[in-house]
Parts: C-alpha cells; structure tokens; sequence
C-alpha cells in the first residue's frame, strides 16, 4: 500500500528543558500561569498525600463531562494526554495508521511503541500547512485504517474548520477507520468549538484534550479523552489504575470551577501578544511566519549558515526556542516559539533583531 515510503522515525525531542537562566520560549503554556484558585488548591491538597487517590479519577471525569456536555461515560482522564495517546494505539490495534505531519511527535512514537509503523501524511510549507481533503481520501481509500491530526496542529498553528473536520471524521467512519484528534491546544484558538460535540454520531472519533496547557500546569500531568461509550469503556479497561494522583485531581476540580471566565481572558490576550510577536519577527529578512490561530507561532529562517543557527543565537542571549530541525515534517531552519508575557516577547523581538542585524554586517 505505502510502496517505497518509510515509515515516519521516531522523535523524542521535546521542549521544556531550556538551559538556566533562559526565558523558555519552547514551550506552550498559558503565559497567564496557573488560576489562583489552582494555587490555593495545590497547597490545600497537602494533606491529601498521605491518602491514595481513587483507582480512577470518576469525580474528575464528571466534573470534565458536566464542562463539556457530554455523558462521563465518554470521558477518561489521565496523566496528561501523551498516557492516553499511548493507551489508544495498544487498544486500538491499528495495521495501517497514518499521522497528519508535522505534529506532536507523540503520536507515532505511540503507535511505534505498540507495534505498528505510523506512515505519513505530510502537509507542505508552500500551502502554509494546510490539510488537503482529496489527500487524506486517497489515503483512506488506499486502506488507512486510522488518521491522526492535530487542531490546533502544534507546531503549525493550523485549524481545520469544525465543519471541515466533521467531514474528515465522517469519511474516516465510512471506511471503517478510526479517527483521532489532538485538541490539546483548542482552548486558544480564535475559534474554541470543539469535535466532541461530534462523538455521539460518529462510532470511531476519540479527542484528546489538555489540562495542562490552558491552567499552565504540566508539573501535575493532566489530560483527558473523550470517544464512543464502547470505546471508552475498552480504553478505561486498559489502563492503569492511579493514573492521576490526589493532588492533580484536586487542582484540576478548582481550575474547572474558574475554567470560561480564566480561558476568555487567556484567549484575548493571546491574541494580542501573538499579534506582535508577528509583527517584530516579520520584519527579519528571511523570515516565514505560518498563520496560526494557537498560542504559538511556527516560522522558518532561510539561509542559516550553519542548522539551528539561529537557536544557538537567540540561546546565547538567554532564549530557549524550539528547534524543529528534527521533526518529521520540517527539517533545519523551523522553529516553534510559545507567545509569552510582553516583557518577554519584546526580549525575543530585539533579540530577533541582532541576529539579522549581525547577519547584515558580516559579525554573526
């Protein structure tokens, strides 16, 4: 089916582990930080460590469903979705998966890990990263049994339209093969409307979501999915027991309390400050911005001298970025930056800045 094609490598980068005393642009994370509800709550839970946690979280997926509207029996909840995404490839038991690159690398480095090689469909930086329909039909009707997808699509930025993604599930489901999206990032979006309002008609959807990423908590590791009751109840057979520990539960109960009034005010200032970190990194020569409707931006940086020139650069200035020059799907010259707070995204433009200012006299 996939002739000559290579399977997609696996790929363990990540961002996150800046050297000290860098401003850490290679993460997305809320820049608000977390709610002051979620610190309250992380030093009430104290006394709680001394307790085991329930085997499985069901206050806490209630909690997720009564958000979402939908039944807890759809919902499982997890240390962070990277554990879920793991848990659905050995379920699922796909033959024939294909990954939407370049995305969260997680996703074939799952299915790898329970045996299968994930193949390619790869998006082009010459149509900005757009998902092109007729290309994911020709794979399924070549006999993909599974796609992978983000949306937000980290680290393009990308968003396929809810219309245009229920498509894409629905064709999915006529062919009989699974469906699974990365929402770990829709809280950001310019348009948060999320596929799980779809799962109740379509037999083979699973979303994940992200706790982690809104309320800036990745020390506590919180995720969740959302899939068919069926299926979701196969998925909660299969996975561990205490997979979310008391005191992650007890933050993520306060975060949810505080949850559309907290992500209003995060989505209108990420729109803001992504709106000027365009604006100062456009101005370098050489520079590509991809449109993003995240809460961070993917661009590339033409004529490097040597790769990850201008990682290196920006990390000798105390700036941590994300190199995607390993990344299935880029390659030497991406980056991804997260947008932070302004003090520090104006860090990052002047340093920007020198770069090419070095570059155009000769010194870099």
């Amino acid at each position: 089916m996939n002739g000559s094609a290579a399977p997609i490598p696996i790929d363990r980068t990540h961002g996150g582990n800046p050297p000290e005393n860098c401003v850490d642009f290679s993460t997305s994370l809320n820049p608000l930080g977390p709610p002051v509800e979620a610190l309250r709550a992380y030093h009430d839970a104290v006394g709680r460590i001394s307790r085991y946690p329930s085997p499985y979280p069901h206050r806490l997926e209630d909690r997720i469903a009564a958000w979402l509207g939908v039944e807890p029996a759809m919902v499982i909840a997890a240390n962070g979705s990277t554990q879920l995404l793991y848990l659905a490839a050995r379920v699922l038991r796909l033959r024939s998966p294909f990954v939407v690159i370049p995305t969260f690398s997680e996703m074939a480095n799952a299915l790898r890990a329970a045996g299968t090689a994930p193949f390619a469909i790869p998006l082009s930086s010459e149509e900005r990263f757009r998902l092109d329909f007729a290309k994911l039909r020709d794979t399924l009707e070549a006999g993909a049994d599974g796609v992978f997808l983000g949306r937000p699509n980290s680290p393009t930025g990308t968003l396929p339209g809810l219309e245009e993604t229920a498509a894409i599930a629905r064709e999915c489901a006529r062919r009989d093969a699974w469906c699974v999206i990365d929402e770990a990032f829709i809280e950001f979006a310019d348009d948060p409307r999320s596929v799980c309002s779809l799962i109740g008609s379509n037999p083979k959807l699973l979303v994940l979501r992200s706790l982690t990423k809104i309320f800036a908590i990745p020390g506590l590791r919180l995720g969740y999915l959302l899939g068919p009751r069926d299926v979701a109840r196969k998925l909660r057979e299969a996975i561990e027991p205490w997979s979310v520990n008391a005191v992650a539960e007890h933050v993520a109960l306060a975060c949810l309390e505080v949850a559309e009034p907290f992500i209003a005010q995060t989505r209108a200032f990420i729109a803001e400050e992504r709106g000027i970190l365009e604006r100062g990194l456009s101005c370098g020569p050489g520079v590509k911005l991809f449109p993003s409707t995240a809460n961070f931006l993917m661009f590339s940086v033409a004529h490097e001298k040597v790769p990850g020139e201008f990682g290196c650069y920006l990390r000798s200035r105390g700036i941590a970025i994300r190199d995607l020059g390993a990344l299935p799907g880029c390659g030497p010259g991406f980056y991804r930056i997260g947008v932070r707070s302004r003090l520090d995204n104006a860090l990052l433009i002047k340093a920007a800045a020198s770069y090419f200012g070095d570059r155009a006299d000769g010194s870099a």
